[in-house]
C-alpha cells in the first residue's frame, strides 16, 4: 500500500508540473506582441539565409513609390521627382501663380488711351494749337491768348538768320506740343507790349498761363547752350520751355541732342572746378 502510494504521488507530480509548463507557455504567447512575431519571423528567416521574400518586398515597394512619383516644383525653382502627396510637406506658404491681364482687356485699355488722346488732340487743333500762328496786332493777340492754358508768344523784328532760325524751332515744337499755342507777334506791331517789358533783345520769347505773361526768355535765356544755327538749338529750346512749364515735357530733339546737352553740362563743371 505504502508502495502503491509512493508511485500515485509521483505521477501526481509529473502531471503538476505538466499542466504548470503548459500553462506558461499559453500565457507567454498571449502576451506576446504581433509586432514581437514578425521581428522573431524575421529573425528566423535571416538565421536561417531565407532572403527572397525581403528582396521582393522592397522591390515592390520601391516600385510603388516610383509609380506615384511625380515632378514636383519647389519653392526654389528648383524641379525634383517625388511623391506630390509628400514632397509638400511643412510648405507653410503657397505662391501664388502671377495674375496675366486678359489679351482682350488689355486691348481696350490701349484703344481707349489712344481714343482720349485722339480727343485732346482734336479738341487742341480746333483750338487752333498745332501751328505757329502769326498775330497782327496786340489786341488779336489779347483775344487769341486768353482762352489758352498755355501759349508761347515769339517777339522779333523779322530780321536777320537767327529770327528766322527761332521761328522754324517753334514750328517744330508747335506741331509736337499740341498742348500750347504758338504764336508769333511782330515788334512793331507790339507797342503796349514793349514798353510795359524792358526788352533786352530779339528775338524774345513770352511764356504765358491762363493769359497771363509768367516768363519772358531773353536771347541770353534762348542761346545759352546752344546758337540759333546749331542743329543741337531746337533741343535745348524745348528742354527751357518745359522748365519754364510752358510744355507739358521736353520732347522736341533728337538723343544726339540729349547726348550733347549731357557732354556740354559735364564740361560746365569741370571748368567751374
Amino acid at each position: 500500500v505504502i508502495f502503491a502510494q509512493g508511485i500515485l504521488s509521483h505521477f501526481s507530480g509529473k502531471q503538476s508540473q505538466a499542466v504548470a509548463m503548459a500553462n506558461e507557455d499559453y500565457f507567454f504567447q498571449q502576451s506576446m506582441n504581433p509586432e514581437d512575431d514578425l521581428t522573431e519571423t524575421l529573425t528566423d528567416k535571416l538565421r536561417c539565409g531565407d532572403y527572397n521574400e525581403m528582396i521582393q518586398s522592397a522591390q515592390k515597394a520601391s516600385d510603388a513609390q516610383h509609380e506615384t512619383a511625380q515632378l514636383c516644383l519647389r519653392s526654389d525653382g528648383h524641379v525634383s521627382k517625388a511623391d506630390p502627396h509628400t514632397a509638400f510637406a511643412g510648405v507653410s506658404q503657397v505662391v501664388n501663380p502671377p495674375i496675366y491681364e486678359d489679351a482682350d482687356a488689355e486691348m481696350r485699355r490701349l484703344r481707349a488711351q489712344r481714343m482720349s488722346q485722339f480727343k485732346d488732340e482734336a479738341f487742341f487743333k480746333k483750338q487752333g494749337h498745332g501751328s505757329l500762328r502769326e498775330l497782327a496786332n496786340e489786341r488779336e493777340f489779347v483775344e487769341i491768348i486768353q482762352p489758352h492754358e498755355r501759349a508761347v508768344v515769339l517777339l522779333d523784328d523779322g530780321q536777320g538768320a537767327v529770327a528766322e532760325d527761332v521761328k522754324r524751332a517753334l514750328e517744330t515744337l508747335a506741331k509736337k506740343h499740341l498742348e500750347t499755342q504758338f504764336c508769333i507777334l511782330p515788334v512793331d506791331k507790339a507797342l503796349f507790349l514793349t514798353h510795359m517789358v524792358e526788352l533786352e533783345g530779339l528775338p524774345a520769347i513770352f511764356v504765358l498761363r491762363d493769359g497771363l505773361v509768367t516768363r519772358h526768355l531773353p536771347p541770353s535765356r534762348l542761346f545759352q547752350f546752344a546758337s540759333s544755327s546749331s542743329p543741337l538749338f531746337t533741343g535745348h529750346l524745348a528742354k527751357l520751355l518745359h522748365r519754364v512749364d510752358a510744355m507739358t515735357s521736353g520732347d522736341g530733339g533728337s538723343s544726339c541732342d540729349d547726348e550733347e546737352e549731357d557732354r556740354q553740362d559735364r564740361r560746365r563743371v569741370f571748368q567751374r572746378a
